[in-house]
This record gives C-alpha cells, sequence and structure tokens, in this order.
C-alpha cells in the first residue's frame, strides 16, 4: 500500500452541477495512481465565505498532501497528480496552479509577493505541515484566500511551485480590483500583527524576514533590516564530536574545494598578501589561530614567522594541512580545547558564513583571543556592488557551502555587539590565475572568450583581482559582550 495519502477539499460557493462528474473524474483517475485519498466537499455553513470553508476542511483532513480543487475542474485532473509528485518528491512544499500564458499582475506582485497563483485557476497543493501552519494562519472569509496563502507561503519560508496547466476560466476567478483589495487587506492584517511573526534573523532577530530566491532543496531567506542573506533551513551537523588531536601525516597532498581549480602560486601570493594585513597587527612572538585551514598554504606562510595553529571541521582538509607539518586540528570552534596560552590573533577567509550561530561563534573567539587579541575575517558583503550584480547568476553556489552572507552594515554592529572594536574595512583582494579566469568567462560569456584570452597574454599570471569581498580587522575589547541569551530564549532565531 502506498505511504503516500491524499485529501482533495473541494468548496462550493454555490449550486455546482457539475460536481457529480467532477467527483467521478477525480476518484476515478486517483485510484490508478495507488494513493491512499478522501474526498471532501465543502459547503457553506452559517454564511461562511471560501477561506472560512478551506480552513474547516484543512482541519479535518489527515492526508500528507492536501489539495484544493474547484467543482467544475476547469483543469485536468492529471495536474493533481502533478502537484502530488512535487510535494512527495520534496521539491516543493506548497504548489500553485497557473494557466498557461497567463502573467501575474504587477500590481499585486508589489503589494505581496513575486510568487502568486493565479487568480483563476484554483488548484492549490500543500503538505500536511504546510496546511496546518498556513491555512490555520490564513484570516480572509473570501476569495482573496489564495492570495493570503500565497502571502504567507513567503512570509513563512516555504518552497513554492507554480504549475503550468492548460484551463479554462474558472468559476471562481478572481477580478483584478477584488484582488488589490484582498492584497491591502493581507498587508494591513500584517502590519497589525494578525499573522504569526516568522523565525527571525539569526544575525539582527529581526521579524522582517521574506523568501529571496529558492534553489535546489532550500530557500534563501533575506533580512529587510540587515541586508544579509541566510538559507531557511540548516543542514543540522554534530557539533558533540571529540576534538580530534591525531598528528598523523599524509604524503599525498589533497586539494580541497575550489582551490582545485587555481594554480598554487596563485595561492601563495593570496596567502602572502593576507599575512602583510595580519604582520601589521602582531609582534614576533604572536600566536596565531587559523579557523578552516582549507590546504594550508596560509599555515605555511604564517608558521615562517609565527606560532601558528588550525581547526579545520573537514578531516581531509586537516589531514593535508598536517602533511606540511602543520599544528591542524580536526574541529570545530564550540569543541576547540586551547591548551596554550590566549591567542593574539584568530583568522578566518570565507569561513565565518559557513557558522550557523554568529553569536556563538563570536563570543567563542573571543575567549580564545587575550585582551588587544586580533580578529581578522573575509567575507562577502551583500551590500556591495559586485555581489549585486553577480547575485542572482551564482546564488546557487554561493549557497553550496555557505549558511549566511552577511551585509557590511550587519557584520560591524555584530562584531561590535560581540565585544570587538572595528580597526579598519577594506576589499579583499585575491590572485586568480590566467586559466581560472579563461574558464569563468568562457562559462557565462562565450563571445568574449577570444578577446579576454589574447588581453590576458598582456597582463601578468597570476593577476590580482577584487571578487565583491570585504576584509575587517577588529580588535577584541575588554569585558563581556552583548548577551543575547535572553532574546533567543523567546523564539528560535532559524526558520520554522
Amino acid at each position: 500500500m502506498s505511504s503516500t495519502s491524499v485529501s482533495i477539499l473541494v468548496p462550493l460557493a454555490g449550486p455546482a452541477p457539475e460536481l457529480p462528474s467532477t467527483l467521478e473524474t477525480i476518484e476515478r483517475y486517483l485510484q490508478t495512481t495507488g494513493f491512499a485519498f478522501d474526498i471532501r466537499v465543502l459547503d457553506r455553513r452559517d454564511g461562511a465565505g471560501y477561506g472560512a470553508m478551506i480552513r474547516r476542511g484543512a482541519a479535518d483532513a489527515g492526508g500528507s498532501v492536501v489539495i484544493i480543487v474547484d467543482p467544475d475542474l476547469p483543469y485536468p485532473v492529471s495536474a493533481i497528480g502533478d502537484a502530488v509528485a512535487l510535494i512527495e518528491s520534496g521539491a516543493a512544499e506548497v504548489v500553485f496552479a497557473r494557466r498557461e500564458g497567463c502573467r501575474d499582475s504587477i500590481v499585486l506582485r508589489s503589494l505581496l509577493v513575486s510568487i502568486l497563483p493565479d487568480p483563476s485557476v484554483q488548484l492549490k497543493a500543500f503538505s500536511s505541515d504546510a496546511a496546518r501552519l498556513l491555512i490555520a494562519e490564513s484570516k480572509l472569509r473570501g476569495g482573496g484566500f489564495d492570495l493570503e496563502a500565497a502571502y504567507l507561503a513567503n512570509k513563512y519560508g516555504f518552497r513554492i511551485e507554480r504549475l503550468t496547466v492548460r484551463a479554462g476560466t474558472s468559476k471562481r476567478a478572481l477580478g483584478f480590483w477584488r484582488s488589490v483589495a484582498s492584497a491591502i487587506s493581507i498587508r494591513m492584517t500584517d502590519r497589525r500583527n494578525g499573522y504569526r511573526a516568522p523565525r527571525r534573523c539569526p544575525v539582527c532577530f529581526s521579524h522582517e524576514v521574506w523568501n529571496f530566491d529558492q534553489i535546489p532543496g532550500n530557500v534563501v531567506r533575506a533580512c529587510s533590516r540587515c541586508k544579509c542573506r541566510y538559507l531557511g533551513r540548516f543542514e543540522v551537523d554534530d557539533d558533540r564530536r571529540p576534538v580530534r588531536r591525531v598528528l598523523r601525516g599524509q604524503h599525498a597532498q589533497v586539494e580541497i574545494g575550489e582551490e582545485t581549480l587555481h594554480r598554487g602560486v596563485a595561492r601563495e601570493k593570496t596567502s602572502q598578501r593576507r599575512l602583510a594585513a595580519l604582520r601589521r597587527h602582531l609582534n614576533s612572538r604572536a600566536r596565531v589561530l587559523e579557523i578552516g585551514v582549507r590546504d594550508g598554504s596560509f599555515g605555511d606562510a604564517t608558521a615562517a614567522e609565527f606560532e601558528y595553529v588550525g581547526i579545520d571541521r573537514a578531516a581531509p582538509a586537516a589531514r593535508a594541512a598536517r602533511s606540511r607539518g602543520l599544528e591542524v586540528y580536526c574541529s570545530t570552534v564550540p569543541n576547540f580545547v586551547n591548551t596554550g596560552p590566549a591567542f593574539d590573533a584568530i583568522v578566518l577567509f570565507h569561513v565565518f558564513e559557513n557558522m550557523a550561530d554568529p553569536h556563538d561563534a563570536l563570543a567563542r573567539m573571543k575567549d580564545l583571543l587575550k585582551p588587544g587579541g586580533v580578529l581578522l575575517l573575509s567575507t562577502f558583503d551583500t551590500e556591495g556592488l559586485v555581489y549585486l550584480i553577480t547575485e542572482r547568476r551564482w546564488m546557487t553556489q554561493n549557497f553550496r557551502t555557505h549558511l549566511i552572507l552577511y551585509s557590511r552594515s550587519a557584520l560591524i554592529e555584530l562584531l561590535e555587539h560581540s565585544g570587538f572594536e572595528i580597526v579598519s574595512i577594506g576589499a579583499e583582494l585575491a590572485y586568480r590565475d590566467h586559466r581560472f579566469l579563461r574558464h569563468s568567462v568562457a562559462t557565462r560569456w562565450p563571445a568574449l572568450a577570444p578577446l579576454v584570452r589574447v588581453l590576458l597574454k598582456m597582463l601578468p599570471d597570476p593577476l590580482l583581482l577584487f571578487s565583491g569581498s570585504i576584509r575587517i580587522v577588529a580588535k577584541r575589547r575588554a569585558g563581556a559582550p552583548v548577551n543575547f541569551s535572553a532574546i533567543r530564549s523567546v523564539e528560535p532565531t532559524h526558520a520554522r
């Protein structure tokens, strides 16, 4: 027997002479799919509107997928199976049908969200979790429920897909003016805090967060206050693993991550440039901790001048760095045990974006630093022009390993509240070899590849470039940081 159970809700807004044939068609189709299903016909009670009928029916539905259809079924019955497949496969949690060739209203998009159902096609499908939250939170009694459901799905961070169907005009088509009136009512209800607040931004704890984009298996959330971007769901990692201090060498060097695209000379020159920025703030006997050692090139350069210690949560990266003779441990920041004196400096190069709780991470780093110690980190700047231009194109790539992308203003506020004093903020420049640049241009702009190949021959290899990242240098202040535990204890900061 199939584990998929489907609840079909058929709300009646008035007389529906075609209802028996519609029910028979749906039942005959679902019998061929092997789904366990039940069909509920919803009628008006005590003058209840469309939205009230849906809420009543969804409260009684027991299926893993809840689908709302029109009595006249103005679309192919196979669209029901397509919607169930999208939800059961994990591709979406909410599916809205949309007429082929239909365009969303610019007015409604500006008032609500970018992803809206077609008001004239009433097929809607929800996972059981989405149905329990979205439909229960809805307030409108009339046909504006469809717009309200789309607005709340965006507000609470659900993955939404639009299913294109060939459909005729439904009898329950929501007109333009009624749609605008419903959209205004939704915004006013939200302004009065009539809906449940979404989980807060993990950086600034603001409720002003929305779905920014959808990537495979996840959504990207954006905070209107601090301009940060973060994943709707973080993968659950086991941070209770013991610290591994096995200094076992490995002769075959392992290339890690995207660094395999670059030549060793480019990595070394970038590491020397980063070390020069750090050297200005340290004395000759300083103790330096690097979080996220990657291939160990920065550790090689630093160990020649300072006492170097590195940690990396990835065992292959830690082994590769240890094969260079570096003191590197396989550990996370919360689990790392410092057996020596406090560090004079901590450095992170595009690692801070991978930490699920930035406040706890900075508090732990502050404990590892001596008073006046230096924190040097590089990260993307979501307020920078280069990042904004390339954001949509590289969205999936940026969040392949990153959890949170920060804006410059958010990082300044976060560091100051965590007990650090900003020393300097500047552009993070890195070296890239010609092979990497040719590959990037040929992938994105094939027509320009021959011209770029000629130009690169006249330029040095590797080439110093700016990729939209910033470098922040901060010093630890004496005293305790701002206590955020009371804020976090009220409500979890992460999505849903």
